[in-house]
């Protein structure tokens, strides 16, 4: 796969837990948030066709997600915390960062699999894993990233 901005890249989707998104060679590492929530329940080729969205999703979203990341790390107040606190500030910095690029992600599958996401949700609901994907995932953004930038 490529790409929007050129960047070629491997994605392969065996299963719930299996999935690989390599860029030039280099595996982006993720945890498969979507495939065990969100994709619960539904059919394998509905699951694997909007898990390889998914992860391609993850590819084109990656120039915002590094941006993200970036604001978080360059306006964060790292000076005059002691180590246990900027520890803890890096991980939920991971954490957004890791929201935002799932919410980034399940977007583009929205937006690219159009009404034919909404059909498949529909006749094959789970709404506890939608609710808890999309509430969990919007409420770390909310919650984390404010309090993350620098006053």
């Amino acid at each position: 796969m490529t790409s929007w901005y050129s960047l070629p890249a491997e994605i392969v989707v065996e299963n719930n837990l299996w999935h690989l998104v390599r860029v030039a060679g280099i595996p982006l590492h993720h945890p498969p948030v979507v495939n065990l929530i969100l994709r619960r329940g539904l059919p394998e080729d509905a699951r694997l066709r909007l898990s390889f969205l998914h992860e391609f999703g993850h590819l084109q979203t990656l120039p915002f997600a590094i941006v993200h990341a970036s604001i978080l790390l360059i306006t964060g107040r790292w000076r005059g915390r002691g180590f246990l606190e900027v520890l803890t500030a890096l991980m939920a910095t991971a954490l957004a960062h890791e929201a935002v690029w799932e919410l980034a992600s399940e977007t583009y599958v929205v937006a690219r699999a159009g009404q034919d996401y909404h059909r498949i949700y529909r006749r094959n609901p789970n709404p506890g894993g939608q609710a808890l994907f999309w509430g969990s995932m919007a409420g770390i953004v909310i919650l984390a990233t404010p309090k993350l930038i620098r006053r």
